[in-house]
């Protein structure tokens, strides 16, 4: 049986997500599993022969984190812009490396530059999630439909890499 792709957009590049709720761990007894499309963010279920792997089960993310080094600009809720740098990101958030670490629950605009040649993206709403001494987990909640696909365009092509990368090596 192959693997799953999505529905929406016929990526193959989906993660089985946490299930909550009775419903879903006694769909998952029947091996009927939780996918998130990394790409169109859609969420579907579908059926799995074989057993997800542990680390799988224990990561209750919804999108898998892929290491970056963008740059990228903050707008908090006091109107002062910060230079930061992004570390790793997906379709659900990133995680940014800054010397200014803002309280858990703040609303920011983030606008991020993947490279000199392309446009930057631009994230209307996004929340901290959680901070630390050099960094902070940054949820995207709003963007505008163009963003959305530019942003999917970079991660693809992240996937892409990564997944070439370790045919290579394999």
């Amino acid at each position: 049986m192959r693997d799953p792709h999505c529905p929406s957009c016929g990526t193959p590049f989906v993660r089985v997500v946490y299930d909550e709720g009775p419903m879903g761990r006694l769909l998952n007894r029947f091996r009927i599993l939780s996918f998130r499309c990394q790409l169109c963010t859609t969420r579907f279920r579908a059926y799995r022969n074989q057993t997800p792997d542990q680390t799988a089960v224990a990561d209750r993310r919804q999108y898998k984190r892929l290491p970056v080094s963008f740059r990228a600009n903050l707008l908090a809720e006091n109107a002062v812009r910060i230079d930061n740098r992004v570390t790793d990101i997906s379709m659900g958030g990133c995680t940014l490396e800054t010397t200014t670490i803002l309280p858990q629950g703040t609303f920011i605009e983030l606008v991020i530059k993947p490279a000199s040649d392309e446009e930057p993206i631009k994230i209307e709403t996004a929340m901290v999630c959680s901070s630390r001494s050099e960094s902070m987990g940054i949820r995207f909640l709003e963007m505008v439909t163009d963003d959305k696909n530019r942003l999917s365009q970079v991660i693809l092509s992240l996937l892409v890499g990564q997944s070439l990368h370790s045919n290579l090596l394999s």
